[in-house]
């Protein structure tokens, strides 16, 4: 299958091997030490495009009310949209000014300019919506050239890839992919750049193109709390016991489709005009729920916590409105139940001073 051409970034003065598909590298590095209980905590971020912010704003209201919540994260998981802000987050020195920065990238210049070669292209089905090279200018611009190896917290990022090249033919087929610096695993290649991580695990079917050969890891994990709790379990750098997830969604906007008997077929599943590309979408929101629940029943009562707000179903027509929501959304949300978790599940340590007067009510009860 052919793919698009890899967009042009800034120069690199390293190299690396190998696409993620074979084994490389030296299995893994261990993150950051964080002080407190003993537990491993995991910060997991879904996909869901500019909505991501919704997730960022969370975050960082918790920040706010719990000085040095995120200084206290082990690993941070993200697909799509979350996997740009979850290496971000990773990469930086002080993940506070990562936290600033996985917003800003969202506001680079060109980001959201679609050309008319695209638009056309995508009207008769033979080209994806949107370039990639804008956003892969934009991640540059922070990530440079920076690799898993240079990590000091680990991270899931989730990926498709659509060819696996296996030279018995009998075999070849797509393969989900789930890229990690955790240790033990021979999978793992640290010389791996964190920018093509993210374009890989956001190449979107239809809106963006493929990256790598690999298209975006909402096909199978847009919720990666799983795919988190699961590697870090392999690797043995913490026990189901001591294990704590705040798993965060891009908002729900409660979408349905009305129908019962009907005989439906690829034009009401794919080109409705009120839920566009709704095969696509009903599939990834019926995994975050899935995985959800599956999380819950796996780890111990108490140990995870689900934020999704509620959303309206339209943000805005444009992007300045769809910003202006989310941000209303964020603001309005109450925190309470999720502060009230925070602090019982052992996430802080005793000796960290916190806040007063976190907020009094939370509107949406765990899912």
């Amino acid at each position: 299958m052919a793919t698009e051409p890899k967009p042009k970034r800034a120069p690199r003065r390293k190299k690396t091997t190998g696409n993620g598909s074979t084994a490389h590298g030296n299995g893994g590095a261990e993150a950051a030490p964080a002080a407190g209980s003993g537990k491993y905590r995991i910060i997991s971020l879904d996909g869901g495009g500019i909505r991501t912010l919704l997730s960022l704003g969370i975050i960082k209201r918790i920040e706010q009310e719990r000085p040095g919540f995120l200084a206290e994260t082990h690993l941070l998981a993200g697909t799509s949209a979350g996997a740009l802000s979850a290496l971000i987050i990773a990469a930086a020195r002080n993940p506070v000014e990562g936290l600033e920065q996985a917003r800003k990238v969202w506001f680079a210049p060109g980001l959201f300019d679609i050309p008319v070669s695209n638009q056309l292209g995508a009207l008769i089905g033979q080209k994806s919506l949107t370039p990639n090279e804008p956003m892969a200018r934009a991640l540059t611009g922070v990530l440079g050239d920076k690799t898993l190896g240079d990590l000091r917290r680990h991270v899931i990022i989730p990926a498709f890839q659509l060819d696996d090249r296996n030279p018995d033919e009998d075999l070849r087929g797509w393969r989900p992919r789930v890229f990690h610096n955790l240790p033990g695993d021979t999978f793992v290649n640290m010389g791996e750049f964190l920018v093509d991580l993210a374009l890989r695990s956001s190449a979107m079917p239809v809106i963006s193109p493929l990256y790598q050969g690999y298209a975006d890891g909402g096909l199978f994990a847009n919720n990666p709390t799983l795919a988190a709790v699961a590697q870090a379990l392999y690797a043995k750098v913490t026990t189901r016991e001591d294990v704590l997830v705040l798993s965060l969604g891009t908002g729900d906007s409660v979408d349905y489709l009305e129908g019962y008997n009907e005989d439906w077929g690829w034009r009401k599943w794919i080109m409705d005009a009120k839920q566009p590309m709704a095969f696509i979408n009903a599939s990834i929101e019926a995994n975050v729920e899935a995985i959800e629940f599956q999380t819950q029943m796996l780890l111990p009562k108490g140990s995870t916590r689900r934020v999704d707000p509620l959303v309206p179903f339209n943000l805005g027509s444009s992007i300045d409105q769809q910003v202006a929501t989310m941000d209303r959304v964020v603001k309005r949300f109450d925190l309470s139940k999720t502060l009230a978790w925070v602090d019982e599940s052992g996430w802080m340590p005793s000796r960290r001073p916190r806040r007063a007067g976190a907020a009094v009510s939370e509107a949406s009860a765990p899912r």
